[in-house]
């Protein structure tokens, strides 16, 4: 009965959402619109992609029909764990070696999984200079031609990378002075470091395989006799001091500052594709210039704005293009720090749906990239470095939660629509204008 009455009390009850609506004065309400946009986008070349710190060390080479060759490499120093004061008298090599796990791999042919390909490890002969970690920052005068691995070795493909090294080189390493052995630092002064390589892909057909290497799940073991006794001295790579991945692409005849019906994505250095900031800004300027009243863009404030790059539809069952794109693809800007510039994904990257990965019901990317429209409204001048670059990216996990970095180590390759598609790409804004 009481719930009976207390329901025949509430029925009556008439809400007004009116209710203060003629206390607010007419200039201060808000109406949200929204307006699309062409995406001004064309394809460049990442020429000044930092491939320093990757997750994996790489090496390897392949071949595409539409980009061409892609051969990668990598580079890394070497330091002693055991800190011995002396390696005895008259060390007498027994063997070097090394077994490197390989955490995965890229081919576009389940044929290539095991093809055979020949492994070659050259010394440096130049400091790795800090500065100098762009895909093209290596040349041949960093290293001895000369490989410091037996000839012959060849990888299958299986899950760990064997390499035996020559004896002249174990006994180079054990001329390390007193203070290069127990300082790393110091060792690395006159032992610059490791390049690991393959030739190029010689195949005229598609096909080849680059090879990802977990180098710190790895140690190299030196073992040597001295006077009676045996002894080992095992080498880490060193990770935590200068390390990167380089690279050389043929798809540079895919760039064009105006490109028609396809934008093209390669991994690593290979061409991207960009956004133009200074023509997305000139074309929202003049779009607010004819509405009436005209809007000021700084006036702009943008609730939403995202970024939709279809891809093409696969046609009779070949989905090759979209299989090979990578995982997470999104967009980055260049971000200067204290001696580099480098690419960044959004901060929109942080949200839970973010938009990284392909709608394959609609065959589209979808990004948020809100604060950058935000920013890019306000700002008086623009230059290339306001561009949109869509890079792939990963993420790990740290104290402080999931951490976002462009991906400068994986290979993949795969095609956008273009500006003069039919399903062209688009930027889309939910907006409000502030009063003036």
């Amino acid at each position: 009965m009481a719930a009976i009455f207390a329901l025949s009390l509430t029925s009556c009850i008439t809400v007004d959402n009116r209710m203060g609506s003629d206390l607010i004065p007419s200039n201060h309400i808000m109406h949200i619109y929204t307006a699309d946009f062409e995406a001004p986008m064309f394809t460049a070349i990442a020429d000044s992609l930092n491939m320093s710190y990757p997750a994996y060390l790489e090496f390897g080479s392949l071949s595409t029909p539409l980009f061409g060759k892609t051969t990668s490499a990598c580079v890394v120093q070497i330091a002693p764990y055991t800190y011995q004061n002396e390696y005895g008298p008259d060390p007498v090599v027994q063997s070097m070696s090394v077994h490197i796990p390989v955490s995965g791999f890229t081919i576009f042919d389940a044929v290539e999984r095991y093809e055979p390909q020949n492994v070659y490890v050259y010394k440096l002969v130049k400091d790795l200079d800090h500065l100098h970690v762009y895909h093209n920052s290596f040349s041949a005068d960093y290293i001895d031609p000369i490989p410091v691995n037996k000839p012959g070795h060849v990888y299958l493909g299986g899950d760990t990378l064997y390499i035996e090294f020559k004896e002249s080189f174990a006994y180079e390493l054990l001329q390390a002075d007193s203070a290069e052995r127990v300082n790393p630092d110091e060792f690395v002064k006159r032992f610059k470091g490791l390049c690991f390589a393959t030739e190029e892909y010689k195949g005229i057909a598609p096909g080849g395989r680059i090879n990802y290497l977990d180098v710190e799940e790895a140690s190299i073991y030196l073992d040597y006799k001295s006077g009676d006794g045996d002894s080992l001295v095992t080498y880490f790579f060193n990770t935590y001091d200068t390390f990167y991945n380089i690279s050389t692409h043929e798809s540079s005849h895919l760039a064009n500052k105006e490109p028609d019906r396809h934008l093209y994505y390669e991994g690593l250095a290979g061409v991207k594709p960009c956004l133009d900031a200074t023509a997305l800004a000139e074309q929202i300027k003049t779009w607010g210039n004819e509405q009436t009243p005209p809007i000021q863009t700084e006036f702009l404030l943008i609730s939403r704005a995202q970024l939709v790059m279809p891809v093409p539809v696969p046609v009779d069952g070949d989905y090759s293009q979209v299989n090979n794109a990578p995982t997470q693809l999104f967009p980055c800007t260049l971000t200067p720090n204290d001696t580099l510039v480098i690419h960044s994904p959004l901060r929109e990257i942080n949200q839970e749906e973010h938009g990284g990965s392909m709608n394959r019901t609609h065959w589209e990317y979808t990004y948020d990239i809100t604060s950058y429209i935000q920013d890019l409204v306000k700002k008086s001048e623009l230059t290339e470095k306001d561009n949109l670059w869509i890079l792939p990216t990963y993420s790990y996990t740290t104290t402080q939660g999931e951490v976002y970095q462009v991906d400068n180590f994986t290979y993949r390759n795969t095609i956008f629509n273009g500006n003069l598609s039919e399903r062209p790409p688009y930027i889309r804004i939910t907006y409000a204008v502030l009063q003036q």
